[in-house]
C-alpha cells in the first residue's frame, strides 16, 4: 500500500486527543507528520471502550479509512468495567472494522501511576493481545513507549498528572507507531 493511499483514524480517549494540551500535541498528529501519513485524530476526553464503540461508524467508518487504530481501557480501568466487557467492545469494534473493508491495529493501553487500576489495565493488555494473536491483529505498544520499568507506571518526566502523558510522552508514544502497522 503506498504511502499517499493510506488513511488512518485514530478512535480513543483523551490519550489519543492529546489531554491536556490539544490535538496538535498529541501522538496522533506528531506520528502522521513523523510517517507522513493522514491520520484522522477522534479521541474523545472520557470515552470508554463501549462509548467507542457507539460511535465507531460515525467516527471511524464515516471517514473510509484504510486502517484504524482502537485505543482504550482507561477510563473503562477507573470505572472498573470487568476485562470481558472491555475485550468484547475491542472484538466488535475490530470485527466491525474488518466487515467495512477498514485494518483495525489494537493500541495497548498507556500505563497509569495507580496500581489499582494499572493492575485491571494489565488485565485488558492481556486480553488484547490475546484476541489480537488470535486474529492477527497488529497492535501498537503504547504502554512499554512510557512505561517506567521500575515503578510499573509511567515514567517522571513523561507525565502531568499520572494518567495523560505529557508532551515528552507523546512524542514517545509516537515512536511506537512504525510504517510497518500500515503496511
Amino acid at each position: 500500500m503506498s504511502e499517499q493511499k493510506i488513511k488512518v483514524v485514530a478512535l480513543g480517549d483523551s490519550i489519543t486527543y492529546g489531554f491536556p494540551y490539544t490535538p496538535e500535541h498529541s501522538w496522533v498528529d506528531i506520528a502522521g507528520d513523523l510517517l507522513n501519513i493522514k491520520i484522522i485524530n477522534q479521541g474523545s476526553c472520557g470515552d470508554t471502550t463501549s462509548f467507542m464503540l457507539y460511535r465507531f461508524f460515525n467516527c471511524v467508518v464515516y471517514y473510509n479509512p484504510t486502517h484504524v487504530i482502537i485505543m482504550g481501557g482507561v477510563n473503562d480501568a477507573f470505572c472498573k468495567i470487568s476485562p470481558g466487557t472491555v475485550g468484547e467492545n475491542i472484538r466488535k469494534m475490530c470485527t466491525h472494522a474488518e466487515e467495512s473493508g477498514i485494518i483495525p491495529i489494537i493500541g495497548l493501553p498507556t500505563p497509569v501511576n495507580e496500581k489499582l487500576f494499572e493492575n485491571i489495565l494489565t488485565l485488558y493488555r492481556e486480553q488484547m493481545n490475546l484476541f489480537a494473536g488470535e486474529r492477527q491483529i497488529k497492535t501498537i505498544d503504547f504502554y512499554r513507549s512510557i512505561l517506567d520499568p521500575e515503578t510499573g507506571g509511567i515514567q517522571d518526566d513523561y507525565h502531568v498528572d499520572g494518567v495523560h502523558p505529557s508532551i515528552y510522552g507523546y512524542e514517545a508514544m509516537t515512536q511506537a507507531v512504525k510504517k510497518e502497522h500500515f503496511m
